[in-house]
């Protein structure tokens, strides 16, 4: 039978499969028979891009794990397909973005909890995420955050409620969802899911990201980019972090004051005003190394001049309409999600999710331990910045500011102990785009058609991408992709 990769690349909140286009491309592009070989030793391996359809637009509102539960089906089917093409499912790999990662880690749990466990059949390769709230949605000491986390916590259904970590159901034990996947204990399925795949990626927003902010993105206890002014950020051509390291921005009360002049040569003193101007340097730079901010938010650069700026100007007059009407789409799409929610609340239910217990995985998971305890022996650096593994290098730790102090709560503070331990080898990759006004969508090119200015984000798109896609070869064979001839399809 012809061995197959399979990626299964899910979207985020209220998104469609389109939203990752850019991501589709670039893993079909080193897919193509046309990609580049380095040897004459081929293995023909082929990679399958599998985008779910059934959790688009609203459909992601109705909870995580019923999102996941529906991919899962898509999954059986998809790999029922190639089977009856002839193909084998040799290989599997999830990426997801945004919510998607949630959804992620849901999904391999499921799979993992059957009986068989799922990668008994399918080796398990990758697993990564790009801008997901692995946190949910943090809380800073900040009046305008306080504000959208009081509002933000209403909307969006059951999902609104994990990600914001107040769905306490009696399912999870009396606990969040999110707390619930990243508890380590032995009949806990999700933790143990994770720890099966060998590769792991986890791409983060460094700044701008209003959506994901860098430290639920990246599983971290601090944010070293809170202040942009603190830190000085090297990096490559990409847009990809390098290096960064603490600004030391000295207190004026603080400097040294030349008393010599405050006497004349009679010796009459003389009255000298010193004005003190604090941190002149501002927070968000609107130009970065031939970047520059684009000159309206988004949703009026989509359109075209001069009614863009006309629609900017009125905009004040027209917002009480575009509350009522997003009101009223709330209120419906919500009432939906409910009913939805019900009528699939006992297959929720009757998900067994404990560890299943065989000689293959026991084999599996010593076997992941040994090649991640090589790579990390070789190649991943530690970082003292934050909870987690090869990170951008600092040169001096960065404190977290106490201009806008992060809010933890105790059981995200257990989340990134539990997660981080679970994926001692996880490479983080942190996106640098200071002068976006978003940068949540530039990391995937998620409408480069309207917004030309997200194709920035495809350097972090094609590193992505060549992760997921090369991953196969370093686990199956430990070949590496120019000693592997692959052709790339996609399923929808």
């Amino acid at each position: 039978m012809q061995s197959v990769h399979l990626i299964v690349l899910i979207h985020g909140l209220y998104g469609s499969t389109l939203n990752l286009a850019a991501v589709k491309q670039e893993l079909l592009a080193l897919s193509s028979p046309d990609a580049p070989a380095s040897s004459s030793r081929k293995q023909s391996i082929e990679t399958v891009v599998y985008l779910p359809e059934g959790i688009k637009g609203p459909r992601t509102w109705d909870g995580i794990d019923l999102c996941a539960l529906r991919i899962v089906e898509e999954v059986d089917n998809e790999i029922e397909r190639l089977e009856d093409e002839g193909k084998d499912v040799v290989g599997f790999s999830v990426m997801g973005y945004s919510l998607g990662g949630l959804i992620s880690r849901y999904l391999i749990g499921v799979l993992h909890a059957r009986q068989p466990s799922f990668f008994s059949r399918h080796k398990p390769i990758s697993f990564s995420t790009a801008a997901t709230p692995h946190l949910g949605v943090l809380k800073y000491g900040t009046l305008t955050n306080t504000v959208v986390h009081a509002v933000g916590r209403q909307l969006f259904s059951r999902s609104g409620r994990q990600i914001y970590c107040m769905d306490e159901e009696p399912e999870w034990g009396g606990r969040g969802l999110l707390e619930f996947m990243a508890d380590p204990g032995e009949d806990h399925v999700f933790v143990e899911a994770l720890r099966l795949f060998p590769k792991i990626m986890i791409v983060a927003n460094g700044c701008q990201d209003n959506t994901v902010p860098y430290p639920t993105a990246s599983i971290s206890a601090s944010d070293p980019f809170i202040d942009l002014s603190t830190v000085e950020v090297d990096t490559d051509a990409h847009h990809i972090i390098k290096s960064y390291r603490k600004i030391e921005i000295p207190d004026p009360d603080d400097l040294p004051v030349d008393h010599s002049r405050e006497i004349e040569d009679d010796g009459e003193e003389v009255e000298i005003k010193i004005k003190i101007i604090k941190n002149p340097i501002s927070r968000v730079a609107t130009e970065w190394k031939g970047r520059r901010r684009q000159p309206l938010p988004p949703p009026f650069m989509a359109f075209p001049w001069p009614l863009n700026y006309m629609l900017f100007l009125i905009f004040p007059l027209l917002l009480p309409f575009v509350l009522v009407f997003l009101t009223g789409a709330i209120t419906f799409q919500n009432f939906h999600s409910r009913r939805r929610i019900r009528t699939h609340r006992d297959t929720i239910e009757r998900q067994p999710l404990l560890v299943p217990s065989s000689a293959y995985l026991t084999e599996t998971i010593q076997s992941t331990a040994r090649e991640i305890s090589d790579s990390l022996s070789s190649s991943i650096r530690p970082d003292t910045s934050i909870d987690g593994i090869s990170t951008p290098p600092l040169s001096d730790p960065v404190e977290h500011s106490s201009k806008t102090p992060l809010l933890l709560t105790p059981a995200q503070k257990l989340m990134i102990r539990n997660l981080n331990h679970a994926m001692p080898h996880a490479q983080r990759v942190v996106a640098w785009f200071p002068w976006a006004f978003n940068s949540h969508a530039m990391l995937i090119c998620r409408d480069t058609a309207r917004f030309p200015w997200q194709e920035d984000g495809r350097g972090i798109v094609k590193l992505w991408a060549k992760f997921a896609h090369s991953a196969v070869f370093q686990v199956i064979g430990g070949k590496d992709s120019g000693d592997v001839e692959m052709h790339g399809r996609t399923g929808e």
